[in-house]
């Protein structure tokens, strides 16, 4: 394969990038750097849990799912009103193309 005039301008910065890569990787792997991530991470979930029991025992949740409960009732009564009204259209279609084929029908023995 021919080498791109470029490639040798451009083999220091992938090597750079390479090495910078493998250090933040053993960096990131480091016994330290995992223990103390470990431990915030427990912290950050104990926190969110005291939130969110906190939020969950508050006026605005209550609105809040009073609120999802509300659009969701709304959202099934539209949604059966206009599925209902869709099968009663064809419904009404279907009739109408059956009388149709029937008339064809007719006409199509009294020719013959």
């Amino acid at each position: 394969m021919q080498e791109h005039p470029f490639q040798p301008l451009l083999q220091p910065w992938l090597k750079l990038a390479q090495n910078n890569l493998a250090l933040m990787s053993q960096f990131s792997f480091a016994p330290e750097v995992v223990s103390q991530a470990m431990a915030q991470s427990q912290n950050l979930f104990h926190q969110m849990v005291e939130t969110s029991n906190r939020l969950t025992h508050s006026n605005a949740y209550a609105e809040l799912v009073q609120g999802l409960v509300r659009n969701y009732s709304e959202f099934l009564s539209e949604l059966g009103q206009v599925s209902m009204a869709a099968l009663s259209a064809g419904q009404a279609d279907w009739l109408q193309q059956a009388q149709q084929a029937g008339q064809v029908i007719e006409l199509a023995r009294r020719r013959a």
